[in-house]
């Protein structure tokens, strides 16, 4: 029996994801972008002069990667940062001109890949495809809450 057959959810999971990555990955790429930048910029695009932490808690990812990403970022005149005059700690993030240009397009990069995955889908199937993701990302949510010696023993 294959991985496939045996587990199926998560080979169908694992490979929208890597489809999906790589389509995008591609398309970024060729704007000059490192995977992962894209997500910073579309955040900003949308909550631009943001707090740092602020990104790391929406993007949900570790903030020694968004520090890294940021400081390619600013090294290429894409973003500018500048310590917050409520904390001085706090370090806040904007887009440059540049970065704006960047982040639309990026913006029209996942939109295509958005559309080209759903090509083929009726409005109805894209609904019942969406609320399908949600509910077991839900029950993923849910069981990840769980205390550790709820899982199932084998």
């Amino acid at each position: 029996m294959s991985i496939e057959e045996k587990f199926p959810l998560e080979s169908a999971i694992i490979n929208l994801v890597l489809s999906h990555r790589s389509i995008t990955t591609k398309r970024i790429r060729a704007l000059g972008l490192y995977p992962g930048q894209d997500v910073i910029l579309l955040e900003l695009l949308d909550h631009d002069d943001c707090l740092q932490n602020d990104l790391v808690n929406a993007l949900g990812i570790d903030h020694s990667t968004v520090t890294k990403s940021v400081s390619r970022l600013q090294r290429n005149a894409i973003v500018t940062t500048h310590k917050s005059t409520v904390d001085r700690r706090a370090t806040l993030v904007s887009l440059t001109s540049k970065g704006r240009h960047l982040a639309q397009q990026v913006s029209e990069i996942w939109t295509s890949v958005e559309q080209l995955g759903f090509q083929t889908l009726t409005p109805a199937e894209q609904t019942s495809y969406l609320q399908l993701m949600h509910h077991i990302t839900a029950t993923f949510n849910q069981a990840d809450q769980a205390p550790a010696d709820s899982a199932p023993k084998s």
